[in-house]
């Protein structure tokens, strides 16, 4: 192993001045380079990241850059640097073209990012030997300083309305010679697609309820009629053990008590259905991480490790017709994840779990559905009476933040009336799906049938009215 004190940062002065040299010959150039991302503390020496503010600051004043006006910037600055020094950079630079220059920045850029990665390391290292820190929170902060610095090399630009447009046009046609009814992933529920048009990339969709409602069964529900269309879903389960969704997911598919699996007294008919459908249950696409308080940013890396892999083994799932890659996320349950910052503050705190799961969402391109809990105003609201109208959820009765609403594209909430009865008799196994945010289509109340016994929730009677505006 080398040793580090004899070590050199990464850098590469002759191409910074060669492109600062450049911009003070030809102040137009950096209109060229404005959106690359580059900034000056991407420079390893600091005169150059002087040199470079001045420049980005003339040009930002409506002025042309050239040796005069930057040395005219660069003497109001705190730390000036010698006239000589930008003369030399001027008289010194080489004749390139635009796409060598795009190349200059994009170099400089990822020496920064090594120097940047270095000291992030070099941090973690010396925390390490202090041990000041939990093993959890130290990780966790080197986790995320990372893929935030790995986040600056996707400089997002702008896009032309026609590009945007053709490209819709390539999606809409492809829809129609499919026979596709709607745009994204189907949840398995058509009366619900017909509400959203699937679970679109990018999407947050938050399913909330009270405890025993059945979230996580529905939630199930909807992850199996997913991977039965050859889509890859990874569950996190911070709440239940991994064997335990495994016993559910047996129970949906297999329609197996769900109590007599726990118990292990299965009947003949029911072992006959579990060999029956082994083989096709088992071989579903579907990883479930049992992670109890995970991190946003370990959930994040585990995410990316399993969609590269999937990626990358095209021997996994061989039956998908189109490119292997992740395609959904289930969080069961949001409230339950941890975060390092706002430690005092839960609200705070899942206000931020809640922002970076969209992020996630977006940076992903696939939709993530993350349960939440609601809390006690619903059987408030109640006050010990029967009527159905004062059980209905509302948005304002999500747990511990009102930034779950604003960052989620789409909020329902699942409802079984036969939660509150006693009685075995008045218990009709509905369940309502209050769809109460849709940023892509109305909101509305969608009626399933809930088979307890089997955790299965299916359509109603296709013939019936199940579908509300």
């Amino acid at each position: 192993m080398e040793n580090s004190s004899l070590r050199i940062l990464p850098s590469n002065t002759d191409m910074e001045a060669a492109l600062l040299g450049c911009l003070l010959n030809d102040g137009r150039l950096f209109a060229k380079i404005e959106d690359s991302g580059l900034l000056p503390e991407d420079f390893s020496q600091e005169r150059n990241a002087v040199v470079f503010r001045a420049i980005r600051s003339v040009f930002e004043s409506q002025q042309l850059p050239d040796v005069l006006t930057v040395t005219d910037a660069v003497s109001k600055m705190k730390n000036p640097v010698e006239p000589s020094y930008i003369f030399d950079l001027a008289n010194n630079a080489p004749i390139i073209y635009e796409e060598t220059l795009q190349q200059y920045c994009s170099t400089i850029q990822e020496k920064s990012l090594y120097r940047e990665m270095i000291g992030i390391c070099e941090n973690t290292i010396d925390s390490a030997f202090r041990q000041q820190e939990s093993f959890e929170e130290l990780s966790d902060k080197a986790t995320t300083s990372l893929i935030t610095l790995s986040n600056r090399r996707q400089v997002t630009g702008y896009s032309e309305l026609k590009d945007l447009v053709v490209e819709s046009l390539k999606k809409l046609e492809f829809q129609q010679k499919s026979g596709a009814t709607i745009q994204g992933i189907s949840s398995g529920y058509p009366y619900l697609d017909n509400m959203c048009s699937g679970f679109k990339p990018g999407d947050m969709i938050v399913l909330a309820g009270r405890p025993g409602m059945g979230k996580t069964g529905f939630a199930l529900n909807i992850a199996l009629a997913i991977a039965k269309k050859h889509l890859n879903v990874l569950f996190f389960s911070l709440e239940m053990p991994a064997e335990q969704i495994t016993n559910r997911i047996l129970s949906i598919e297999c329609s197996i008590n769900s109590r007599n699996i726990l118990n292990g007294k299965l009947d003949q008919e029911e072992i006959n259905r579990l060999y029956a459908n082994l083989d096709s249950t088992s071989s579903l696409p579907i990883y479930i991480d049992e992670t109890p308080s995970i991190t946003i940013s370990d959930l994040r890396s585990k995410a990316k490790k399993l969609d590269a892999q999937l990626r990358k083994d095209k021997d996994i799932n061989p039956n998908r017709q189109i490119p292997n890659k992740l395609d959904c996320i289930f969080i069961d349950y949001l409230q339950l994840m941890s975060s390092n910052v706002f430690k005092e503050d839960k609200v705070r705190q899942v206000e931020d779990i809640s922002k970076n799961i969209k992020k996630l969402a977006k940076d992903l391109n696939i939709p993530i559905v993350a349960m939440a809990q609601l809390n006690r105003k619903i059987e408030e609201r109640r006050g010990g009476k029967m009527e159905i109208s004062g059980n209905k959820p509302m948005l304002s009765d999500l747990k511990d933040s009102g930034s779950i609403e604003q960052d989620a594209d789409m909020v329902m909430f699942i409802h079984r009336e036969d939660a509150y009865k006693k009685n075995e008799e008045e218990k009709n196994n509905e369940a309502e799906i209050f769809v109460q945010k849709n940023r892509h289509g109305p909101t509305g109340t969608v009626r399933l049938r809930f088979t307890p016994q089997y955790m299965k929730f299916t359509p109603l009677d296709t013939s019936a009215d199940n579908y509300e505006h």
